[in-house]
């Protein structure tokens, strides 16, 4: 190791390293990150740089206690075992995504491909004042940036490991002294790193992405500007698809678990595993059984699986300044949508297909009203608006699905899903008031209505397709009260306690008139008390923000796969408490360190839920422990520019992806739903010209090709084999893989 710093450091020193500072809008006025008495990890351009940020999902390996998975278009956003647990239209998530500003509802739209970012922040713990939606784990602030009077721009190109290929490009526009644009595009092609056996199959995990963004700035005045935005993201090609964890029986005489179907209705529809009815067999109409390898990125797929998503975003920003406050206005319209084509019975027999499909409109309107200037009180107030309308279909083809559907004359021979329109209003205000030089209390109280109308639609296996109406009115009152004290003029520490609130929602895979009581799910709620410190010392070469918490969780929303799908209901009650650190350290004049933990202990209280008793076990998406550390250096080349080396670690401890903590392994009776713990490491090289038009970047992802399971979902309950509780899905993060970037700057 001592050799390997000796070897880092040799060379021709750059500009000394420094800890770079990060500007948050966290509270909704420009602080620095280390002024802000929240636990907050912020990145800023060089950073996200460095580590090559390109989405969400990046972001785990950088933030204690953040956790991103993905099934095909649906993504799972966790902070502190909090995240979005019903993930069809009828839920919302307890991550709450803001894009510029502007909230996200459908779970779609963090599958975004970033470039041209100015910074990323994630905000730890329940954001029950300031923003739009109330969100129970957090909240993901994504910045991009904005036009400036300097004209400029870059492009770049990559090149790696299967066939991958890549084009961005940014340019700045200053049309006048009072307008500017800033406008950005790329197109993004990979092969799939999943091997299909079947010939002429596709091969999974492949990028076939382009999109737009533009941003026009208006200097109306002295006092009042405008900011005309929108972003457009497509995203095809096959795109992330599960594997099966589980063995098929392999023989035609395994029988396999019973779905009895409709009361009266004597044909067993257990779909893609049943083969001919009177055997029971797990095979397909000729007698013969699939067979499935449990190589990770192996599969035998006859189906030509795709994907389709868009995502479209346009928003108005207009800011007017008085003398004694700020006037804002943030108005946006967004378009999600996803067609999901996927091999269910995971073989090459044409047994089962299940079409996913969802919709979503949704408008937001944000006033704010905050103080310019008052020297020891800071405040701000506001009123939200949010409506979203959407809909969302699960549908099941191929083999017996079509026997069914002929046979009743419906398109699909099961199908469930639905239409809801949500519609919330918020009126919230916070201020913050210096008791002294050294002493600041902080108050926020918001008052928040939710409202979900809809109409779950379907039909299963026989009788008449159904349309039941459905819905729920929610209200709350959250509030956060914290104290901040500045010990010194690099210290700061605080306490808060703040509560949280997301709304209840509908399963869009249940039908109340065929006897289900769980279509409305209640409202989760959390008490959330925080202790923190953020210091700087050793001449600001030493930055080290630490905080410890305690949520308490009531009605705890959880997920799981029910006869027709993913199906939200209540715990009574579950904790989650811990400790996080975040490190930053310049070690010389070129090296800097960065490191962060989360130790996490969560627990849910006594109570029974689906037969199981939950106590004592650890909520879902929670690991125990998290760690991440990375070394930057960079050598001066003189005439011949510099070179920047950044190396990371990650890693993340086992994890239950449900609140039943199955983990019987493969075959077992129930089932698991356990991931291993697993550790990833990145190398990214950078050279950079003397006069910083030209940059060249070679990297390397997972450099150690570990296999790294990042979704668990146990499947609809009648396409299981032995064991119970519905199919193994698991979907893999990627192996290792290599690009070379090219990059060049213009003004």
């Amino acid at each position: 190791m001592t050799a390997w710093l000796s070897l880092l450091m040799s060379a021709n020193v750059a500009a000394e390293a420094v800890i770079e500072e990060v500007v948050v809008t966290a509270q909704k006025r420009s602080e620095s990150m280390q002024e802000v008495p929240i636990s907050i990890s912020a990145f800023g351009e060089q950073r996200l740089e460095d580590s090559g940020f390109d989405g969400i999902a990046d972001l785990a390996q950088m933030t204690p206690s953040l956790q991103f998975g993905n099934f095909g278009p649906v993504t799972f956003v966790t902070l502190r075992g909090i995240g979005n647990e019903n993930t069809t239209a009828g839920g919302d998530p307890g991550v709450a995504l803001h894009y510029d500003g502007v909230y996200l509802g459908r779970p779609v739209a963090s599958l975004f491909t970033a470039f041209d970012s100015q910074r990323v922040e994630i905000l730890r713990g329940p954001q029950g004042t300031l923003y739009g939606r109330n969100a129970t784990g957090g909240s993901i602030n994504y910045i991009t940036k904005k036009p400036d009077q300097e004209f400029g721009g870059e492009l770049d190109a990559t090149y790696g490991d299967y066939d991958w290929q890549r084009l961005r490009g940014a340019i700045n526009i200053p049309f006048s002294e009072k307008i500017a644009g800033r406008f950005v595009g790329f197109y993004e092609d990979r092969d799939g790193y999943t091997e299909n056996n079947v010939s002429g199959g596709t091969e999974a995990n492949d990028a076939e992405n382009f999109g737009f963004r533009g941003h026009l700035s208006f200097d109306i005045s002295e006092r009042a500007s405008l900011l005309l935005s929108g972003t457009y993201i497509e995203s095809g090609g096959v795109g992330s698809k599960a594997e099966l964890r589980e063995a098929f029986p392999g023989t035609t005489t395994t029988p396999v678990s019973n779905f009895a179907g409709p009361p009266g209705f004597a044909f067993n529809p257990m779909g893609p595993f049943s083969g001919i009815p009177a055997s029971n067999t797990f095979a397909d109409a000729t007698g013969i059984a699939p067979t499935n390898d449990l190589s990770v990125f192996e599969e035998s797929k006859d189906l030509r699986e795709s994907q389709d998503n868009d995502f479209l975003l346009v928003s108005a920003t207009f800011e007017y300044e008085f003398d004694r406050v700020v006037f804002k206005s943030i108005t946006g319209y967004a378009e999600t949508s996803f067609e999901s084509h996927q091999d269910e019975d995971y073989s090459a027999l044409d047994l089962a297909e299940l079409v996913l499909l969802e919709n979503s409109e949704q408008f937001s309107q944000e006033f704010q009203v905050h103080s310019n200037d008052w020297e020891n009180w800071q405040w701000i107030a506001g009123v939200y608006y949010f409506n979203e309308n959407a809909s969302r279909t699960s549908q099941f083809f191929r083999s017996r699905y079509d026997v069914f559907a002929t046979t009743f004359g419906v398109p699909s021979g099961f199908e469930v899903g639905g239409d809801v329109e949500t519609e919330s209003v918020a009126v919230f205000t916070q201020g913050t008031y210096d008791v002294n030089d050294v002493l600041a209390i902080t108050a926020g109280v918001r008052y928040t209505r939710d409202e979900k109308d809809g109409v779950n639609s379907g039909f299963q296996f026989a009788g008449t397709p159904y349309r039941d109406p459905v819905g729920g009115e929610w209200d709350r009152v959250t509030y956060r009260l914290a104290a901040d004290w500045a010990v010194g003029e690099q210290t700061l520490l605080f306490a808060s306690f703040s509560t949280g609130y997301k709304s209840g929602g509908i399963n869009q895979v249940v039908a109340p008139s065929r006897g289900a009581t769980n279509a409305v799910y209640d409202p989760e709620f959390v008490e959330a008390i925080e202790f923190g410190v953020k210091s700087t010392f050793a001449d600001g070469r030493i930055r080290i923000n630490a905080s410890i918490y305690r949520n308490e969780y009531e009605d705890l929303q959880f997920q799981i796969f029910g006869p027709g799908g993913p199906e939200a209901f209540n715990a009574e009650g579950a904790t989650v408490q811990g400790l996080e650190i975040e490190l930053q350290a310049v070690l010389t004049e070129t090296l800097t360190l960065d490191a962060s933990t989360g130790l996490t202990d969560s627990e849910f209280d006594e109570q029974i839920v689906g037969g199981v008793q939950l106590d004592g076990n650890q909520v879902q998406r929670t690991p125990d422990i998290t760690f991440s550390i990375g070394l930057t250096n960079e050598w001066d080349l003189g005439k011949n520019g510099s070179l920047r080396l950044r190396l990371e670690y990650a890693y993340t401890d086992e994890i239950y992806y449900t609140a039943f903590n199955r983990d019987g392994g493969f075959g077992a009776p129930g089932g698991s739903d356990l991931a291993d713990s697993y550790s990833n490491t990145n190398a990214r090289l950078i050279w950079y010209s003397a006069s910083d038009k030209w940059t060249a970047e070679l990297s390397v992802t997972n450099l150690t090709d570990e296999e790294q399971e990042g979704n668990i979902l146990r499947g609809i309950g009648f396409l299981d084999i032995p064991g119970g509780g519905g199919p193994e899905d698991v979907t893999y993060n990627p192996p290792r893989q290599w690009g070379l970037r090219v990059g060049y700057r213009f003004n």
